[in-house]
């Protein structure tokens, strides 16, 4: 991917517009669109403030190809989040840090009975996304609680999860998505 198609892949997933991204780059909207179309090479100051203005850094415009950890996270690198005696788990599945994502993916068990009524990981207002893959988890989001069976979807954007308690008699194992991660 060429860097001006990068460039535009960023603007178009952080919603500005060529004037709006050109305004907070300081240059005109001619000149991001011709460098989406790669008719012009910006200097190292400008691509800084490109990059500056799409919560990225150059590198990641720049580069022929991303490192592996940029893409990938291996199981046996996941941070955790919680853990009470390998009864409760919460993992991320993608690390946060100096480039911007606009979700955090996490995995999480519960062992039968257990729960994990600590869900103030995530900051502001954002939106949660739960799947479970095995089991039955009861989510609770504020005075309301809500059966999640194997193959459910819930989806959360006005009030977020406060806590997961496994209500089956098996593990639950479930996929929980932040959006945005506020973390």
């Amino acid at each position: 991917m060429s860097l001006g198609e990068r460039i535009k892949q960023l603007r178009l997933n952080n919603n500005l517009s060529v004037r709006q991204l050109a305004r907070q780059v300081g240059v005109t909207a001619s000149f991001i669109y011709q460098l989406e179309q790669n008719k012009v090479s910006p200097s190292f100051s400008t691509l800084k403030s490109i990059a500056g203005a799409l919560n990225t850094n150059i590198s990641l415009l720049i580069e022929e190809e991303l490192p592996e950890e940029w893409v990938i996270v291996r199981k046996n690198n996941r941070k955790r989040l919680a853990s009470n005696n390998e009864k409760v788990k919460l993992e991320m599945l993608a690390f946060l840090g100096t480039r911007n994502k606009k979700m955090q993916p996490l995995v999480f068990e519960l062992e039968v009975g257990e729960e994990k009524t600590d869900l103030s990981l995530f900051s502001g207002s954002h939106e949660d996304f739960i799947y479970v893959f095995q089991g039955k988890v009861e989510v609770t989001v504020k005075n309301t609680k809500y059966v999640v069976e194997e193959g459910d979807a819930a989806y959360f954007i006005f009030d977020n999860p406060t806590g997961f308690k496994n209500i089956g008699q098996e593990k639950v194992i479930g996929l929980w998505v932040v959006s945005p991660p506020g973390i």
